[in-house]
């Protein structure tokens, strides 16, 4: 039965920065079984197994402006940035790590990206030598703690709020397409990164309110004296060819060049598209008429023919 959820309204990173503390400071107690289990099965999990054996832990909050840090056995620090929506900038996890080196020996320092919401790339957050902790992750820790029996109020609540998040992000496989919500959006747009092995995604604003965008299929070409771009993007069931002209003044020109290529070529492979798109920086230019995503007679996607649609679309524009 649905109950009032305390991190229904506690959801800054905020909030979790002070769970993910809460939870953490439990592995100094051991008379509280499930909980100080819990606890340490966390830090075992954020260390790989490095630190198997915990006999206090000291949360520190905003040392260097770092998010959570957690001092294992006065030896060992757990870096942790702490993200739910928003993602790392400016250089703040090579920064975080550069600080902290000055108090312990860098091989003593596990740093982590502790994300509970959805990014569409970590290469940054890999190049900056972080691992990553996601939501499947945390939530594997929390059942651990489940499993064992514990019934704390605020734990639980705390689960069943990243299970709601989980399950909203994997409805794309059990809802028709017309039923589709953003954490739909997401949840296929990251399968098909996998898919193709290629893309991101993004929320784009736009005056209505924006959506989200995957683009992909990047290629470079030259037009008279200048180059430009072009590549694909879908704004959830719009399917659009989309261009980038690195001269702004020569846009119209370009955009012309590029539909008098991309045209013909939809039309010998019986691709239909329509003109569609405004002059501007990231401009569309066309439009598939007909839907790129392919369902079964219920509704529900069809992810192997809609990859398949994809890719034929893919190999189409790959031959300008």
């Amino acid at each position: 039965m649905n109950k009032p959820n305390l991190f229904n309204w506690a959801t800054s990173e905020l909030s979790q920065d002070a769970f993910i503390s809460w939870l953490l400071s439990w592995a100094n107690y051991p008379e509280y079984g499930g909980l100080n289990k819990t606890a340490k099965q966390l830090i075992v999990k954020l260390t790989d197994n490095r630190i198997d054996k915990v006999e206090k832990v000291e949360i520190i909050k905003q040392k260097y402006k770092i998010d959570i840090l957690c001092v294992v056995n006065s030896e060992f620090a757990i870096l942790i940035e702490d993200k739910t929506n928003t993602k790392d900038h400016s250089n703040q996890l090579e920064n975080y790590l550069t600080k902290l080196s000055k108090d312990f020996p860098r091989e003593k320092i596990f740093p982590i990206y502790f994300k509970t919401g959805d990014q569409s790339n970590y290469t940054t957050i890999n190049n900056a030598g972080y691992k990553l902790f996601l939501r499947p992750d945390f939530i594997e820790v929390l059942e651990f703690g489940k499993n064992l029996g514990v019934e704390n109020s605020i734990y639980l609540d705390f689960y069943d709020y990243l299970i709601r998040i989980e399950n909203s992000f994997k409805s794309y496989k059990n809802l028709s397409v017309d039923k589709w919500h953003w954490g739909s959006w997401k949840g296929f747009y990251t399968e098909l990164q996998k898919q193709l092995n290629d893309g991101n995604w993004d929320y784009v604003p736009q005056k209505n309110g924006g959506f989200l965008g995957f683009y992909w299929n990047w290629r470079r070409k030259k037009f008279e004296d200048t180059g430009f771009e072009y590549y694909l993007q879908l704004e959830h069931r719009k399917f659009c060819f989309k261009l980038y002209p690195y001269k702004r003044e020569k846009a119209r020109q370009i955009r012309d060049y590029y539909r008098s290529l991309l045209y013909p070529k939809a039309k010998e492979h019986n691709i239909k598209i329509y003109q569609n798109g405004r002059i501007g920086k990231w401009m569309t230019v066309a439009a598939l008429k007909t839907s790129y995503i392919e369902t079964d007679k219920n509704g529900f996607l069809d992810m192997k023919e809609t990859i398949k649609t994809i890719k034929e679309i893919q190999n189409m524009l790959n031959e300008i």
